[in-house]
């Protein structure tokens, strides 16, 4: 095939989404962005008409063949919805013309949903400000790039659209030390398809100075103390030998370099049966960050990777009904391996002229059959955590602000609402 077309061939970690029984709300994910002013559609549309043509791998439908379910290219019209999160919308709603990502807006507020078997949090983000940035411009908002947005009048790369997982297969790669398949606790998902987010802000400019690192590192933070949270929450429902199990969704690309939009990341796993009453912060912070940065080294990564992507490799064999067959028993076992998931986005920057007009950037990843999902991202010299999930949502969040305000973290519960995530068919 050609080198230009291999975004249309579904990348090793995007099959997982393509595959198995997804009609629910785990093959999508949402990126909110917040404007100081009132969106105007018609802007809007010209604005993801002219970035599908700059960015080719966004410009893709699902397509099933004898072999499997592959990309196919688009030339339809991007729609835009009036949002209204109280319907259910799935990937192959006709209204979508065939696209993987739906882009909706209510007063200041624009919300991208998309398929995460066509890009991860990252890659989306890069999207997200190409749009944001021409629909500033083409309404006429004094805006400049400064280098921190691809305009979409820059060339394209096929970088952006590979998928350098596939190299991690050969890549030198180590079991890390303290490697733990921790039996995970993972309580009953609640019925209904309603999804609670709850966003969290620290302001980086309170931080103490001992504290300076989770601007670079705030999983490691965040992580310790979300799992008491949980612990609390879930501890009576544990049976003996069970954790609190963190799934780290690790970005690879700042360890194994690519322009990639595509996903490229792999879990690790963090677990926890402490009670921060009985141990100091300071000891739970370090015995967990120790256990944590064990696995982000580039060759504990890459065993991650390996075997990632040599689950997938069995699942993908044979007809269709059998992929479907295996992913589905493979979803089941990744689901089984951890109580929540924890991703961190890192620092989202744009340039000041947008930073006045964007108040909020940042990514909500639905719970998905597990207890909760939490994101972290540096934006406007805040940390913003945004927790998701189907009930006590509000709670577990509420808890997590106390440990962390109890820890000397300046924290504060910045907006709350609920969401229908995207599903993968109607149903």
């Amino acid at each position: 095939m050609n080198n230009l077309k291999e975004y249309l061939v579904p990348s090793v970690c995007g099959r997982t989404y393509l595959y198995g029984s997804h009609a629910d709300a785990s093959v999508s994910s949402r990126i909110v962005a917040a404007l100081t002013m009132q969106i105007d559609p018609a802007v809007l549309g010209e604005s993801l008409q002219e970035a599908v043509a700059r960015f080719p791998h966004f410009r893709v439908g699902l397509k099933t063949y004898e072999g499997g379910v592959f990309f196919r290219e688009l030339d339809a019209q991007v729609p835009v919805f009036k949002d209204d999160a109280g319907q259910p919308f799935a990937f192959d709603n006709p209204a979508l013309n065939g696209y993987l990502f739906k882009v909706s807006y209510a007063h200041k507020t624009v919300n991208f949903d998309f398929h995460r078997a066509m890009a991860d949090e990252v890659g989306m983000m890069t999207f997200v400000k190409s749009v944001l940035f021409n629909y500033l411009e083409r309404a006429n908002y004094p805006v400049t790039t400064g280098g921190a947005v691809k305009l979409l009048s820059s060339d394209y790369f096929i970088a952006e659209g590979e998928d350098p997982m596939v190299r991690l297969d050969d890549a030198q790669s180590s079991r890390p030390v303290w490697y733990m398949d921790a039996k995970a606790v993972v309580p009953a998902d609640s019925d209904g398809d309603v999804e609670e987010v709850v966003h969290i802000r620290v302001p980086v400019s309170k931080l103490r100075k001992d504290y300076s690192d989770i601007v670079n590192i705030p999983v490691t933070y965040v992580a310790p103390l979300f799992s008491h949270a949980v612990h609390e929450m879930y501890g009576t429902e544990m049976e003996a030998g069970e954790y609190v199990v963190a799934s780290v969704q690790v970005n690879l690309r700042p360890y194994y370099p690519s322009a990639t939009m595509r996903p490229y990341n792999t879990p690790v796993y963090l677990a926890y049966n402490r009670n921060l009453s009985d141990y100091p912060f300071s000891t739970v912070l370090m015995s967990q960050k120790k256990l944590l940065e064990a696995q982000l080294k580039p060759d504990t990564l890459a065993y991650s990777a390996q075997r990632k992507i040599a689950d997938l490799d069995r699942a993908y064999e044979g007809s269709v009904e059998k992929i479907q067959e295996r992913f589905s028993e493979l979803q089941s076992g990744i689901k089984a391996k951890s109580t929540y998931d924890i991703a961190g986005l890192g620092h989202v920057i744009l340039p000041e002229s947008m930073q006045r007009l964007v108040t909020e950037l940042y990514p909500v990843i639905p719970s998905s059959g597990k207890t909760f999902s939490v994101t972290t991202e540096l934006f406007r010299n805040s940390l913003a955590i945004t927790v998701s999930g189907r009930k006590n949502t509000w709670h577990v969040a509420e808890r997590l602000v106390e440990l962390l305000q109890g820890n000397d973290i300046d924290a504060y519960i910045a907006d709350s609402y609920s969401f229908r995530p995207m599903v993968g068919k109607s149903l």
